[in-house]
Formats: structure tokens, sequence, C-alpha cells
């Protein structure tokens, strides 16, 4: 797919190249962002529609928006998950012992992804998925906890921090078994992460967003496997 002309990405804000900013407190667009980088290297028209905060149903929506609107391509890159799996975490803090599910339960993400999949083949697009780079749990456990969170109360309904990352994972494994049964392109990142001796340089303070040298670190996966 990636020998086409032009190509559509639909995600968040992994896909947008967001980085959390501590000098100012607040997130922006890295100079490094992955997406930019690979169009520059590639000659690839890319045209990123991927938004900080979008979950695979809102993603849906604004895709089904655009391609009524005339917008086209050659294929689509679909980078959803990281806010599909995210938790309200004040309600949590408020009330730990009630059930508490995430923003995209799993069997609707997959449904949503299914939708978006099928959405752009009858367009006559190409599609491929990719994995999400890991969470590191404890850094994103203490930036969302911060300030007038209970604690406590999250910790005694999670039982530990890692329930954060390993609940992620289950999104990223989905993404690789929705690859096999539609026969889509798989765009490898966690593995990137993972392959790291120590994978905490690559992420920025919140844990959740890599950083710039994260994002160099996705473009190069990414330019490897399409190479």
């Amino acid at each position: 797919m990636f020998s086409c002309k032009k190509v559509l990405v639909f995600g968040d804000s992994l896909a947008r190249g967001v980085i959390y900013d501590d000098e100012h407190g607040r997130y922006r667009i890295s100079p490094c962002a992955a997406v930019n980088s690979i169009a520059e290297k590639t000659g690839i028209e890319i045209v990123n529609r991927a938004r900080m905060g979008m979950t695979a149903e809102s993603g849906l929506a604004q895709m089904k928006a655009d391609l009524e609107a005339g917008l086209s391509g050659d294929a689509v890159l679909l980078e959803f998950g990281g806010n599909d799996c995210d938790f309200d975490w004040r309600a949590i803090s408020e009330n730990p012992d009630a059930e508490h599910a995430p923003k995209t339960p799993l069997a609707l993400y997959e449904r949503d992804m299914r939708d978006m999949i099928r959405l752009a083949r009858r367009k006559n697009m190409a599609v491929a998925l990719c994995t999400l780079p890991p969470i590191i749990s404890e850094s994103y456990f203490d930036f969302f906890s911060a300030g007038r969170l209970n604690r406590d109360n999250i910790l005694r309904w999670l039982g530990d921090t890692n329930k954060i990352y390993r609940y992620h994972e289950r999104y990223s494994l989905l993404l690789s078994r929705l690859a096999r049964d539609c026969a889509c392109r798989l765009l490898d990142l966690r593995s990137a992460f993972l392959e790291k001796w120590d994978p905490h340089p690559y992420f920025c303070r919140d844990g959740i967003h890599p950083n710039n040298d994260g994002q160099m670190l996705i473009r190069d996966a990414v330019l490897a496997q399409i190479g």
C-alpha cells in the first residue's frame, strides 16, 4: 500500500504527533512528528486527519464525514486505541467500589474499527492498522492522579498500576488480530519501544505520549517496515 501516492491518516494524538511540553505545562505538536517526517522522506502525500482525544467512535464519524465531503486517497492508516481504553479516573476516585467501563469497551472498539475498514474498502482504498506503543503505567498514574483525585481509591480499584498497562495491551493485541482477520497491512509500533532495554526515555512525563525521540523511533520503525 505504501507504493501509493496519497494516504489518509485517521487517529488520535499519537498520529498527530502530540507531545507534552514540560516547560509550558501543555500539549503541543512535536517538531519531529512521525507522520510529517515519513511524508518528507518518502514523498507520499499524507493527509493527517488525526486529532487529540479521538476514539474509534469519533474517528468513524469523522471518517464518514470526510469521505462524504469528497476526501479521497489510495490508502488509509487507522490509529486508535489509546483513548478508547482509558477510564474516567475522577469517577473511579469518587466511587472505587462501583463498576467502571473504559471510554470504548473492547467489543465496541472492535466494531468501530471493522466499520472503518469496511468504509475505506468501499472507497477502494487499501487499509493499514498499527499496534499501540506501550504505556508507562507508573508515570501515567502519577500524572493523571496528581491534584484532587484520591490516589488510594484509584489504586484500590486498580489493584496495581500495571493493570493500566495490561488493559491497554488488550487493545493493541486486538489490532493485531483484526489485521489478520481483515487482511490489512499491520505496522508494528509497539515492538520498536519494547525492544529498548528502557523505553522510559522515549515518553513524555505523562507516560502515554511518545516524546520527540519517541516520534523519531516511530518514524524509523515505519520506514523500516515499508521500505
